[in-house]
């Protein structure tokens, strides 16, 4: 019979990875990583963006020469122009650095949540084979989930496309765009989902928008030159800044 191996604690990670690294000077990477947690069902691969926390992993500096292994998480909420994962929606904020302790509060993780702090193990892990082993697999800048629009079935008769985005799409696939709306139609749990991007405008009459996770990756490595660029930004119908809270924000724990 093989034995299995178990893995090892936590705790045992931390201390492995990071806990000879107090009071050092440390090198920052020009890299972030990016990853998520769920709060609720995922069913089809789509969570209501609210129950989709966005968790961001990079170096901060703190003090001259001195760094926060900085790893905080945003959740979504619906805005006139689709959805913003801004400062307003920071969960939490903590410093990866420090040693997680039972009930950690401020910077420091609680050690009884652990898949944050096995989240951002990983992450961590994942931004240092990158930065020594393998740069192909940085991306440019970070990607979000695809994000639909879910509408009651009365409401979706009337929904028409409209934006540069599916303008776009059209142009380059040649197809009108209330074809290419009908073609990318969901039916979800009752609802009609269309690309959120193509029907925006219509905000008002969403019940909820749903993140896409079935094809999206799970861990994300990529370029942090300067993050008040590289951490802010629109990408569709949906607006981020997780610079302004990484350096703002009070500390603090939400559990998710």
């Amino acid at each position: 019979m093989i034995a299995m191996c178990e893995q090892p604690a936590p705790l045992d990670q931390w201390h492995k990875r990071l806990g000879g690294g107090r009071g050092r000077r440390i090198q920052p990477r020009p890299l972030a990583a990016f990853g998520y947690l769920t709060n609720g069902p995922v069913i089809d691969g789509l969570v209501e963006v609210e129950n989709l926390h966005i968790v961001i992993l990079c170096d901060e500096e703190i003090r001259p020469g001195h760094y926060a292994l900085r790893l905080a998480g945003y959740s979504g909420s619906r805005v006139p122009w689709g959805v913003r994962f801004g400062p307003e929606n920071c969960q939490f904020r903590k410093d990866l650095r420090l040693q997680p302790v039972p009930g950690g509060r401020g910077y420091r993780l609680d050690l009884a949540d652990e898949e944050l702090l096995v989240l951002g193990l990983d992450l961590h892990r994942q931004r240092e084979r990158c930065a020594r082993f393998r740069q192909r697999q940085v991306r440019e800048q970070l990607v979000l989930p695809k994000l639909w629009a879910a509408f009651r079935t009365d409401d979706a008769i009337g929904i028409t496309g409209d934006g540069p985005e599916l303008a776009a799409y059209a142009a380059r696939t040649g197809k009108l765009p209330q074809h290419l709306l009908e073609h990318l139609r969901r039916d979800h749990g009752g609802l009609v989902l269309y690309p959120l991007a193509w029907v925006s405008h219509c905000w008002q009459q969403a019940i909820a928008v749903f993140a896409d996770l079935e094809r999206f990756p799970n861990r994300q490595v990529f370029h942090l030159r300067q993050p008040s660029d590289d951490l802010v930004g629109y990408q569709d119908a949906a607006e981020f800044d997780f610079h302004t809270a990484l350096a703002r924000a009070p500390g603090g724990a939400v559990a998710v």
